[in-house]
């Protein structure tokens, strides 16, 4: 029993350590390379044939940031609750889908005044760029 204690700690404070590592990690490069207007480049394509459905099945179901990005008290992030209109203006001079696709794909290189660099930072490796802005155009009528 003291065994499986120790091994699940173990466990744990490997997991934890990992998830904050990958959640503060950003791709070198990556800030001094895309502008306002590279992102743009690479959104405005995936937006013309974004579908919003899909993107509220990703966030919601298949990744659940809703369970972070929630309305309430000690929240770990943002809420999704008027993520669209905030946007617009949370880092000029990026339009809000550029600073959503940002937000999304380099998590650590603009962190939210309040909030902790906890967002994982592996979603570059686990989303097809389509899935990118489905999430996008959804988190854009919130």
């Amino acid at each position: 029993m003291v065994v499986t204690g120790v091994l699940l700690a173990v466990i744990t404070v490997g997991f934890i350590y990992e998830f904050v590592l990958t959640s503060t990690t950003t791709p070198e490069g990556a800030a001094e390379t895309l502008t306002a207007s590279t992102y743009m480049d690479i959104i405005s394509p995936l937006l013309a044939s974004a579908d919003v459905e899909r993107g509220a099945e990703l966030v919601n179901r298949q990744f659940e940031c809703h369970v972070c990005h929630v309305q309430s008290a000690g929240q770990v992030a943002p809420s999704f609750d008027g993520i669209g209109q905030r946007a617009a203006t949370e880092r000029p001079p990026l339009t809000a889908a550029a600073y959503l696709y940002e937000s999304i794909m380099y998590p650590s290189v603009h962190v939210v005044s309040g909030y902790s660099a906890s967002m994982p930072a592996n979603y570059p490796t686990r989303l097809e760029p389509q899935q990118v802005g489905d999430m996008v155009a959804y988190l854009l009528t919130r």
